[in-house]
């Protein structure tokens, strides 16, 4: 065999000899014809024919491996062509003649002459594309043409005579310099995504838009478009032809027009308003994260009745055009009811995305109408329901939805709700680095103090920041209702309350708000703290008879004070016969979580003051030392971290320090703060003191945390050294 192949060693074609055995290909022989076609080294060539599989296009494996099977059944030569990649990583086509040479039980010897046929396929190809495109000109006459090349990315559109333009427009880069200026917004986004698919794989596409010819309107065309796969084993050309469809268009989008758009606001009536949302959750795709909101008008009915209908379609027309201005395109905007908007958002990025859309829809539809009784305010209530976390088909996501409403306008109206409060609350708290992911759906797997710091953070209107707070602490420790209430010094309103789903509170009136303050004030006489209170503790009359009223079983209290004076209250309710209790760790986060409200509530200018407020915190609560920061211009505590409330939990934000750290009325003579100079942001006293709240002798080092003229904040770190001190 070896003298044979010293004498075809020179053939310009490739020769080889192959064993196979059990399912192995093994090259024996192989002239140097084939390695110089191939563009290997006989060693390298050796290594390629070893694993030739690897080497061979994968499309083009089943018909290579058919072939094999064919030669084995010894019926005369079997002919195949592949394509496989070369040395120098080009890709070629080959064809291979193949004879069964011998046999020996299992084994067989196979003969096979290789020839490089790369060229023959491109004039093959081309032949095959020109056909195609005389094809679709012959269809297209008196149309333009499109010619892409994928290789050039080279764009030909051939005028044929419309509107007397014959010719041929040539835009070189078309791809990589994409310009959607002359096609309309709407349209641009569409048409290119269309166009990169037709480059990923051979199909057939249509597509509808609107495109300008020099300075005139926009024209309506049709787009069918086919993509061709070339010899390399991808797309390298578009081919298609453009069909001016404006007057079709034209008619169509009137008719569309009357049957689908509600008469007064131009939106989609309610039947195209669904159709079109059904349409659009069977076309989602997989992982695809959109929202189904309803927008329904608070005190509509009120403009109506006092004002007149034409003032009421007034506020319907500027409710729509505010909605038309807020969502894109490709949103779906409707009217279903007198005062009820839907809108489905598609193709959103994050679960946040919603969140503030329907926080900037419950800002913008806000009006008040002038009437001679009084003013009349229009707001919205915004419902939001998340596919495919919160239902798959328009029924189920309406009435999801449709609950968040109802949550939204019993917890005071001019607000939204996203179903599953609790839940929204988290990714709301960590959309920043969070997306949603509808296989693993959301879980509150971080810690809620956490979480509520970040949403402290990052919300900076304060009674929304608070709201979401206490929602999400609603729903941790399964109370049925949470608010805060206060007198007039309190920054917040009678709105920052929230009630699970059966225990809504409903429009509460100025006589409830204020009796549910009376309330708190009167608790206030008895618990200091914060402290869980059963209806059977109680024993002054008047707070029996709120408990028995209200419906409530127990309660989580917890005072607000300033200066040791009652403010207001945080309170949590419990309406079912079921005894509420919290072990030590649950009553020591509470408390934490309620200290970090309090703050918020009395200092709301230490969030913004402190740089990186969540992250400090984090730092001082780690701290195995007792931490206070103190305004040195009235002596009131800002913050304490977790450790003073662990050893003191009487001790509170609000108080003045000499009061909790010396159980003094009136600062002290020797106040180591006032030795603290104010033109200095470095310095740093040391003093000695026996703190009596903590019932031990403190190393205190005060320093600077801003250093102002007036209301600056001091951070006093207190050691213990009792065991030092007393030695």
């Amino acid at each position: 065999m070896e003298s044979f192949g010293s004498m075809i060693d020179n053939i310009i074609a490739g020769i080889c000899f192959f064993e196979y055995e059990n399912g192995q290909l093994t090259p024996v022989f192989t002239n140097e014809g084939l390695f110089r076609m191939l563009g290997y080294s006989r060693t390298e060539g050796m290594k390629y024919l070893k694993k030739i599989e690897m080497s061979i296009i994968p499309e083009d494996l089943p018909i290579f491996r058919q072939a094999i099977a064919d030669v084995l059944k010894d019926d005369g030569a079997v002919e195949v062509e592949f394509r496989t990649v070369t040395g120098s990583g080009g890709l070629r086509w080959l064809q291979a003649r193949g004879n069964l040479y011998a046999r020996e039980g299992n084994r067989y010897t196979i003969v096979a002459v290789i020839q490089d046929i790369s060229e023959r396929k491109s004039v093959e190809e081309e032949l095959r594309q020109q056909a195609e495109r005389l094809h679709i000109l012959s269809e297209a006459e008196g149309e333009k043409i499109i010619d892409y090349n994928a290789k050039t990315d080279v764009m030909v559109i051939k005028n044929s005579g419309e509107y007397g333009m014959a010719g041929e427009t040539i835009q070189n880069k078309y791809m990589e310099h994409f310009d959607t200026s002359k096609i309309f917004d709407e349209d641009a986004e569409c048409y290119k995504s269309v166009f990169e698919g037709l480059l990923k794989s051979p199909k057939h596409d249509t597509i509808e838009f609107r495109t300008k010819r020099f300075d005139q309107d926009y024209t309506w065309y049709q787009a069918n478009l086919t993509s061709l796969l070339g010899a390399e084993g991808y797309v390298t050309r578009v081919v298609g032809r453009l069909i001016n469809i404006h007057e079709k268009k034209l008619k169509e989008l009137d008719l569309l027009l009357r049957a689908e758009k509600d008469a007064l606001t131009g939106l989609y009536n309610k039947g195209a308003t669904v159709q079109l949302i059904q349409n659009s959750i069977t076309e989602s795709g997989k992982g695809a994260i959109n929202a189904l909101m309803i927008i329904d008008l608070d005190n509509f009915k009120e403009v109506n009745d006092l004002l007149g209908h034409s003032q009421g379609d007034k506020v319907l027309v500027e409710t729509a055009n505010a909605l038309n201005d807020i969502f894109k395109g490709g949103d779906i905007v409707g009217r279903i009811g007198g005062d009820e908007f839907v809108v489905y958002m598609k193709n959103l990025n994050t679960i946040s995305n919603a969140d503030i859309l329907a926080g900037k829809v419950v800002k913008k539809v806000d009006y008040t109408l002038e009437h001679t009784d009084h003013p009349i305010h229009v707001t919205c209530s915004v419902g939001v329901a998340i596919f495919p976390y919160h239902g798959t088909d328009y029924e189920e996501l309406f009435n999801k939805a449709d609950k968040a409403v109802y949550t939204a306008k019993a917890n005071g109206k001019c607000g939204y709700r996203i179903y599953d409060a609790a839940t929204t609350m988290v990714y709301h708290a960590t959309r920043k680095n969070t997306e949603y992911n509808p296989e693993k759906g959301m879980e509150m797997n971080r810690e809620i103090e956490d979480l509520v710091m970040q949403i402290l953070f990052e919300d900076k209107d304060l009674e929304s920041a608070l709201k979401s707070s206490i929602e999400l602490m609603t729903g941790k420790y399964h109370f049925h209702r949470g608010y805060i209430c206060g007198n007039e010094t309190l920054p917040v309103s009678k709105t920052v309350q929230f009630s699970a789903s059966g225990y809504e509170m409903g429009k509460e009136s100025e006589e409830h708000y204020e009796l549910k303050r009376i309330v708190s004030e009167t608790l206030y006489e008895f618990y200091h703290k914060a402290t869980v209170i059963h209806e059977y503790d109680l024993t002054v009359e008047e707070l029996q008879k709120y408990f028995r009223t209200e419906g409530i079983k127990s309660m989580l209290y917890y005072p607000i004070t300033s200066k040791g004076h009652f403010q207001g209250a945080i309170v949590f309710e419990n309406h079912e016969d079921v005894q509420l209790e919290f072990n030590d760790s649950q009553m020591e986060e509470i408390r934490s979580l309620f200290r970090i409200l309090e703050a918020h509530i009395l200092q709301i200018g230490l969030m913004d003051r402190l740089q990186d407020f969540v992250t400090q915190i984090a730092i001082f609560d780690n701290l195995d030392s007792f931490v206070y920061i103190v305004n040195p211009d009235t002596y009131e505590l800002s913050f304490i971290n977790k450790k003073v409330l662990m050893k003191s939990p009487e001790v509170k934000i609000g108080d003045t320090c000499f009061k909790a750290l010396q159980n003094r009325d009136t600062p002290c003579e020797n106040c180591i703060l006032k030795k603290m100079n104010k033109d200095d942001a470095h310095c740093r006293c040391t003093e000695e003191l026996f703190n009596y709240s903590l019932r031990c002798w403190t190393r205190a080092s005060a320093s600077w945390l801003e250093c102002k003229e007036k209301n600056g904040l001091a951070l006093l770190n207190c050691i213990d050294i009792s065991e030092y001190f007393i030695g």
